[in-house]
């Protein structure tokens, strides 16, 4: 590792590295490599047997990804949770037969700029390169849009759209664009957007006068908006993957919860370790404490995103003890070939 990937490690992992047994994609060859090591600077680990990398290189796609490789279990939970609730099949089929797509398209064409080989291609370049790390064939069309807000986001279903917001690109560098681009890949790939467009409409619906709307539609609009928040967790594995650069997708959320503007650079310098550590102390006051893990449950009932802290601590766990350097090292389940049957997540 060269000295900033070194010193990131120490930031992430200051006492007693974590390792883990990875079989080698080319002989079977099971080796243990340091997590800190396999995560910042992947290239370095061979396999003792054959020679060969143990990973993927950093642009190598990843072929045949199923979104159920990375799939979070709080996103698969609350969906099934979601479509038990009473109501829900036919709000489905309400919006499958009534939004127009082609809706979200002229919202984009009328009020945002179209980016593509003679508008912005830098951008529509740096889409590319996430979604070919992550093996999505699919190239969405991409617009500019201005807002003095840090966001993007994806519509549409069967002909999707990413809008990004100028203000992200003030704010954010290139490889922390790609992470966020990989991010809204990670919604389109995990089919969350159909969902995404519902919870749109409740919010919709919840903000009319009707107290009897309103009340009507509270438990599914909960049930949704908590769905919502844990599909983030998924999409923010795909943003990992699809930039293959854990300290841009911490930078992502640090930029997120506290910005990058003028006012705070020309005065302090926003540090990544403090920051991590935050999230740590978060997660101990969670696991710790059955009150402040309620707390967080009614300060968050009524978002459709997730807290930042709480985000990176999924994504350490996940980077920790999950699939990422599985997948990384070419052992993901695969999307099945047309005939074959869609294997249950596990």
């Amino acid at each position: 590792m060269d000295e900033s990937q070194q010193r990131l490690a120490e930031l992430l992992w200051p006492r007693n590295p974590p390792s883990r047994l990875i079989p080698c994609r080319h002989c079977r060859k099971k080796n243990r490599v340091s997590i800190p090591t396999a995560v910042l600077d992947s290239q370095s680990c061979r396999c003792g047997a054959c020679g060969e990398a143990l990973f993927l290189g950093r642009d190598e796609p990843l072929d045949g990804l199923a979104s159920a490789a990375y799939e979070h279990a709080l996103d698969r939970n609350s969906l099934k949770t979601l479509r038990s609730l009473p109501g829900f099949p036919a709000l489905l089929r309400w919006i499958l037969a009534n939004v127009n797509e082609r809706m979200f398209h002229l919202y984009a064409m009328s009020s945002t700029v179209a980016c593509g080989d003679q508008q912005f291609p830098e951008l529509v370049a740096l889409l590319d390169l996430a979604r070919t790390r992550l093996g999505i064939t699919v190239r969405p069309a991409i617009f500019l849009g201005e807002s003095p807000f840090m966001n993007a986001m994806t519509m549409g279903v069967k002909d999707p759209v990413i809008v990004v917001k100028a203000a992200l690109l003030d704010q954010m560098d290139d490889q922390e664009v790609v992470a966020i681009l990989a991010h809204e890949m990670g919604h389109l790939h995990a089919d969350h957007i159909l969902y995404q467009t519902m919870a749109r409409l409740l919010f919709v619906i919840g903000s009319l006068r009707s107290a009897v709307v309103s009340a009507f539609s509270m438990p599914l609009q909960l049930a949704l908006y908590k769905w919502a928040r844990c599909a983030e967790l998924t999409a923010d594995r795909a943003s990992l993957l699809g930039s293959r650069d854990l300290r841009a997708c911490l930078q992502v959320h640090l930029k997120l919860a506290g910005g990058f503007r003028p006012g705070t650079n020309s005065r302090t310098r926003l540090k990544l370790g403090p920051f991590i550590e935050q999230a740590r102390k978060l997660e101990n006051a969670e696991n710790s404490s059955r009150l402040d893990n309620l707390f967080m449950m009614l300060l968050t009932m009524n978002r459709s995103h997730p807290f930042a802290t709480w985000r990176i601590m999924h994504l350490l766990q996940w980077v920790e003890n999950g699939s990422f350097l599985d997948i990384l090292a070419g052992n993901y389940a695969r999307t099945p070939a047309p005939g074959e049957p869609v294997p249950s997540p596990s």
